[in-house]
């Protein structure tokens, strides 16, 4: 029971970061749109897709996510999966800390660097140790991040109305019209789903030869599940409160302050905390892919050199990166999930037919 509780962990852990926690995700995706459809439907696909990783790398004893990709796609397009899913890994890192920075701005003023800085720097000692640091860290905060987040949208919703205004500096954070989304909320949804596999998929994998063990199945897709239900509740609190209040970098951290300026500072702080554990995954993924799955000093050596390299990217606005990358890489990951669906479809066939 406690290592499925991990894997659910785990995989909440890589997709509830700085965009889901903060609300900029939920609007982007699900919010403009206003169909309780797409969030159903994104529920489900998470429910599916990290169960079908964990199988599909069981089955067919894959241990790597280089491996998975050259399985399903063949040698060369794996290759350019590969290139398309480090290029995301490296996209969500620089979003993570963007959002550090946007929320020390936001909640105490502090410059937007700062907070980036302070990130980068607490990311490198967690991850000093590798994968193990990883689990853990995720085992521990995960519940915490992921109950708080719930738990003040449940508030707003059944308060009384609050005023909220889009002025002042946040307006300087608006995201205006633009965005890479399709009309369609559906597509939305599928899109928000295969650029949130392609940042889960390392860990995933990593995951795998313990989950043939000990089992785990069920522990990802419930944590699918608690995904598409977290999804509903910041979607429909953040819906009775636009527009204005999408003005704010971060969303759901202002509506928090507004029930009480003691739950703004806890938000804050446990929104924190989710930028950092999927900011973990991440960070991971860049630096045990470029290292060549190397553990030990080759992995610091390039862990280092990854948050270096991404941390001036970082300072660019949170709700901006949000709107735009996302969506991109996005599109480029469709193809992994159908494709990790199909083969896990196919697996299921061949393991029910008699020998």
């Amino acid at each position: 029971m406690f290592w499925r509780l991990q894997v659910a962990c785990v995989f909440i852990g890589a997709v509830i970061g700085a965009g889901f926690a903060s609300g900029q995700e939920i609007w982007q995706f699900f919010g403009r749109y206003g169909d309780t459809r797409a969030v159903y439907a994104a529920g489900i696909l998470f429910s599916l897709a990290g169960p079908a990783v964990l199988f599909v790398c069981c089955r067919r004893s894959l241990s790597h996510y280089q491996d998975l990709l050259a399985d399903l796609f063949g040698p060369w397009w794996g290759r350019l999966m590969d290139g398309v899913i480090t290029l995301s890994l490296g996209a969500g890192l620089i979003v993570m800390l963007a959002g550090s920075g946007a929320l020390v701005w936001q909640q105490w003023g502090w410059p937007v660097w700062s907070g980036v800085c302070l990130t980068g720097g607490l990311l490198l000692v967690a991850l000093w140790q590798g994968f193990n640091g990883l689990v853990w860290v995720n085992t521990v905060l995960v519940p915490v991040k992921a109950l708080t987040c719930l738990g003040v949208a449940t508030a707003v919703l059944h308060l009384g109305p609050v005023e909220v205004a889009g002025a002042g500096k946040a307006a300087d954070w608006a995201t205006g019209s633009f965005t890479l989304l399709p009309a369609s909320p559906l597509l939305a949804a599928f899109l928000y789903v295969s650029f949130n596999l392609a940042l889960a998929l390392v860990v995933l994998v990593a995951l795998a030869a313990k989950v043939k063990v000990k089992g785990g199945f069920t522990g990802a897709a419930a944590g699918g599940l608690v995904l598409g239900a977290a999804i509903y509740l910041l979607g429909k609190a953040m819906a009775r409160y636009a527009p204005g209040l999408i003005a704010y970098p971060v969303p759901m951290l202002h509506l928090a302050g507004i029930l009480h300026p003691g739950i703004g500072q806890l938000y804050a702080a446990l929104l924190w905390l989710a930028m950092f554990t999927t900011a973990l995954g991440t960070a991971f993924g860049v630096a045990w892919r470029v290292s060549g799955r190397d553990a030990g000093r080759q992995f610091r050596v390039t862990l280092t050199l990854t948050l270096l390299g991404v941390s001036p990217f970082a300072l660019l606005p949170f709700a901006t990166l949000v709107a735009f990358l996302y969506p991109l890489f996005g599109y480029a990951g469709v193809p992994l999930l159908v494709a990790v669906l199909f083969a896990a479809g196919r697996e299921l066939l061949v393991r029910s037919r008699p020998s």
